[in-house]
C-alpha cells in the first residue's frame, strides 16, 4: 500500500517545487508559455532531447503501447505534429534535431490542438529555425566495472534547399554490463538446498540509420521517414553450484546459460498534410514497420564441473508487420470550436515458431511439446473518430471526443481461434485556468491496450528457468482513467505539475493456468490502480548560486481478484515509489556545471503460474562535472552507480500452481558496479 513514506517524499516533490506566478510578458496565449532557445544555453544543450529535458517541469512521455497510431500520442511536438513513427518515435526525432536548430519551445497547457496530443496536460511544441546546415554529433567512452572499456557514436545532419528539409541520424553502440552475486535456492522448510555463485556480463550492440525529408509536394507538405538498423542482447550467465551448503572449496557442479537476441528494425512513413479553405487541415499517414527476431538460447549443465550432465535449448523466431493507413480532417485557427474528424485502418501479423529441446549427458536433443509453440496471428482493425475543442471562455475549455473500433484476431497454426470486438473509446477534459500561471484539468478517457501477438505464442525464460504456453483467446485490455491534474509554472525556472489518478482496467492481462494447463498470459478480469504523479522545479538562488532542484515521483498502489487464489492482490508489474531528483549547479562565468542525480528505491511485484517474485531494485546516484570551456566542445565526465546498485528478488514456488503449497524458495542478491562515463559533444 502507499504508506506516510511515499506520501512524503511526492509531497516534497510538489511543495519544493512550487513557483511564483508568471507575468503574461512570457506568454503567447492564456495556455501557452514560450522559452526561447537562449534561456536553454546555461544547459549546453546538444540535441532537441536535451531542451526537452530541461523544460521546468516537464516530464517527457514518448507514447503510450497502444493501439494504432492516433492512441500512441506523446506530449512533445515538433513544428506542431508529431513525427510519423512508431519503432523510434518522438524520442528518436529529438536525438536527430541538433540543439541549434531549435528557435522556441512552446510549453501548451491543455487544448493542445488536435489529436496530435489529444489529451495531455502539458504538451512541448518545438519550433525548428530555418538553419541551412545544422550538425550535431556525440562520442563517448565507458569503463564498466569490470574494467572493460568500450566505445559510443551518435551523429545527426540537418540540411534545407530547394524547399526541403532532410533530417539524417547515425547511431552506433556498444556496452558490457554485468551482475554478480548470488542465487540461492531454499526447500519448502526453508533449508538450503542449493547455493550459487552468479556472473552475468551482458553485451548490447545497436546500430540505427534513420532519416526525415520534409518539403513541399500536392499543394501541401510531405513528409517521409525511415528508419533501420539491427540490435544484440548476448548476456552470457555462469553459475557454480555448491550443494547444501555456502560457497567454499571446490564447486559441486555448474550452469552456463548462453542467450543470443538479434533484432531487426525496418520502418517506413509518408505523411501528407495539406491546408483546406476556412481554416481546414487535411493530412494523411501511411506506415509500415516490422521488427524481425531471432533468439536461441543453450542451457548447459555440468555435475561434477567439467562433466556434462543435461541441458536444454530454446529458440524462437519472430517476423512481425504492422500496417497503418490514417487521415483526418480538423479546423484550427482562433475559433471557439475546433473540430476533427478521422479514420484509421491497420493490418498486424506475426509468424512466430518456438522450439523447446531438451539434452542429455551425451548431448542428444529430445523435443517437448509447449501448447501453441507455433502460430501465425493476424489482425484486421478500423477505426473512426470525432474530437471537439470547445474554448468557452478565456478560463474554461471542454476537449471531448469518441472513437469506434472493430477488429477482427484470427490464430492458426499449433493453435486456432478468430475473435471479434467492437470498442467505443470517449474521452473529456474540462480546464479551468483562473490566472495565466495556473490551471486545473479533470478528465477521463477509455482506452485499449496493443496486445503483444508474441503471448499468443509458446515462450521461455532460460535464466529463470521459466517457461509459458501460448493462448489463442486473448483479447485487448481496457483501462478508464480520470485524472484530476494542476499545472503551474512561473517565468523564471520554478514548475510544478501534480496529477492524481484513478484505473478501473477489465479483462487484465495476467499470468495464470490456461486451459491447456500450461502457464501463460490470460484474460483474468477487473483491476484497479491509483496513485499520485509529480513534477517539479526549483530554482535554488540566491541560497545555492546557479543550483536547480528537479524532483519527479509517482506513487501508486492496486489491486486485483485472483482467480486462482480467489482472494484480491496487487496487480502485475505497477512498481511503487518511482522517484527521481536531479540536482545542478551552473558557473557561466567558467561555462561548467556540476550536478548529482539520484533514483529510489523501486519495489515491485510479479505473478506468474506458480511462482511469486518480489523485486527490490536499489537506489541509484550518479555525479557528474561538464564544461563548454574548450573548442566549443561540451564535455561530461559521469560516474554512475556509485557505490554500485543492488538488486535483490525473492520468488516463492508453489505446487501445483500458486493456489497450492509453497515448496521452495529462490533467493537473488546481485549488485552492478559504477560506470565511468567521458562524453565529448558538439554542434554546429
Amino acid at each position: 500500500m502507499i504508506d506516510r513514506f511515499h506520501i512524503a517524499v511526492c509531497g516534497a516533490a510538489a511543495l519544493v517545487a512550487i513557483p511564483t506566478p508568471a507575468s503574461s510578458s512570457d506568454t503567447k496565449t492564456p495556455q501557452t508559455q514560450v522559452y526561447k532557445r537562449a534561456y536553454f544555453d546555461r544547459y549546453n544543450p546538444q540535441t532537441a532531447r536535451d531542451i526537452v529535458d530541461r523544460i521546468p517541469g516537464f516530464t517527457f512521455d514518448p507514447g503510450d503501447d497502444l493501439r494504432g497510431f492516433g492512441g500512441a500520442a506523446g506530449n512533445v511536438l515538433v513544428d506542431g505534429v508529431r513525427p510519423t513513427s512508431k519503432t523510434g518515435g518522438i524520442a528518436d526525432a529529438l536525438t536527430r534535431i541538433p540543439a541549434n536548430d531549435v528557435e522556441r519551445v512552446e510549453v501548451i497547457r491543455g487544448a493542445a490542438g488536435t489529436s496530435e496530443a489529444t489529451g495531455q496536460t502539458v504538451v512541448a511544441n518545438l519550433i525548428r529555425s530555418d538553419r541551412r546546415l545544422s550538425i550535431s554529433w556525440r562520442a563517448e567512452v565507458e569503463r564498466n566495472s569490470q574494467g572493460v572499456i568500450y566505445p559510443r557514436f551518435e551523429g545527426a545532419l540537418t540540411a534545407r534547399t530547394s524547399g526541403w528539409s532532410i533530417s539524417t541520424k547515425l547511431t552506433g553502440f556498444w556496452e558490457q554490463f554485468d551482475l554478480v552475486g548470488r542465487r540461492d535456492q531454499l526447500d519448502a522448510d526453508g533449508t538450503l538446498s542449493v547455493a550459487q555463485t552468479e556472473d552475468r556480463p551482458s553485451t548490447l550492440t545497436q546500430g540505427y540509420l534513420s532519416s526525415e525529408a520534409i518539403g513541399p509536394f500536392g499543394g501541401g507538405t510531405l513528409t517521409l521517414n525511415v528508419r533501420g538498423g539491427i540490435s544484440g542482447f548476448l548476456p552470457v550467465t555462469e553459475r557454480l553450484q555448491f550443494d547444501g551448503r555456502a560457497p567454499n572449496d571446490a564447486p559441486d557442479g555448474r550452469v552456463d546459460i548462453d542467450l543470443d537476441s538479434i533484432e531487426w528494425t525496418g520502418e517506413a512513413s509518408v505523411d501528407w498534410t495539406r491546408k483546406l479553405p476556412d481554416d481546414w487541415t487535411f493530412k494523411t499517414i501511411l506506415l509500415f514497420s516490422s521488427v524481425p527476431l531471432d533468439e536461441e538460447t543453450i542451457v548447459r549443465q555440468e555435475r561434477p564441473v567439467r562433466t556434462l550432465s543435461g541441458g536444454s535449448r530454446f529458440t524462437n523466431r519472430q517476423i512481425p508487420i504492422e500496417t497503418i493507413i490514417r487521415a483526418t480532417v480538423a479546423r484550427g485557427g482562433e475559433r471557439d470550436l475546433k473540430p476533427e474528424f478521422g479514420v484509421e485502418a491497420a493490418y498486424n501479423r506475426l509468424d512466430s515458431e518456438f522450439a523447446f529441446f531438451t539434452r542429455n549427458a551425451a548431448g542428444a536433443e529430445t523435443p517437448m511439446d509447449l501448447p501453441a509453440a507455433s502460430v501465425v496471428v493476424d489482425e484486421l482493425r478500423g477505426e473512426a473518430f470525432a474530437n471537439l475543442i470547445w474554448t468557452a471562455t478565456t478560463s474554461w475549455t471542454l476537449e471531448t471526443g469518441i472513437a469506434v473500433e472493430a477488429s477482427q484476431i484470427s490464430v492458426s497454426g499449433d493453435a486456432a481461434n478468430r475473435r471479434t470486438f467492437l470498442f467505443a473509446k470517449p474521452f473529456a477534459n474540462l480546464l479551468y485556468r483562473p490566472i495565466s500561471s495556473l490551471q486545473f484539468r479533470l478528465g477521463a478517457r477509455r482506452t485499449v491496450g496493443q496486445l503483444d501477438f508474441a503471448d499468443f505464442a509458446a515462450s521461455a525464460d532460460g535464466e529463470q528457468d521459466r517457461q509459458f504456453g501460448g493462448n489463442p483467446n486473448l483479447g485487448p485490455d481496457q483501462t478508464w482513467r480520470a485524472v484530476f491534474a494542476i499545472d503551474w509554472r512561473s517565468e523564471s525556472r520554478g514548475a510544478l505539475n501534480t496529477a492524481l489518478f484513478h484505473e478501473w482496467r477489465t479483462d487484465v492481462l495476467e499470468q495464470l493456468v490456461l486451459p491447456s494447463g500450461a502457464f501463460g498470459l490470460a484474460n483474468a478480469g477487473r483491476g484497479r490502480v491509483w496513485g499520485i504523479e509529480a513534477s517539479g522545479s526549483l530554482q535554488l538562488h540566491p541560497v545555492i548560486p546557479g543550483g536547480l532542484l528537479e524532483v519527479r515521483a509517482t506513487l501508486q498502489d492496486s489491486t486485483f481478484d485472483d482467480p486462482l487464489l480467489n482472494d484480491s492482490r496487487n496487480l502485475n508489474d505497477v512498481p511503487s515509489p518511482t522517484v527521481t531528483a536531479n540536482f545542478r549547479q551552473d558557473f557561466p562565468s567558467i561555462q561548467s556545471s556540476w550536478g548529482l542525480n539520484y533514483t529510489a528505491v523501486q519495489n515491485n511485484t510479479f505473478y506468474f503460474g506458480n511462482e511469486v517474485n518480489e523485486s527490490r531494485n536499489g537506489g541509484r546516484f550518479e555525479l557528474f562535472a561538464e564544461t563548454t570551456r574548450w573548442f566549443g566542445l561540451k564535455v561530461r565526465l559521469a560516474l554512475r552507480n556509485i557505490g554500485g546498485r543492488r538488486f535483490r528478488a525473492e520468488r516463492a514456488f508453489f505446487a501445483p500452481d500458486r493456489s497450492g503449497a509453497r515448496v521452495g524458495t529462490e533467493v537473488v542478491d546481485r549488485d552492478r558496479g559504477m560506470f565511468v562515463t567521458l562524453t565529448v559533444e558538439g554542434q554546429s
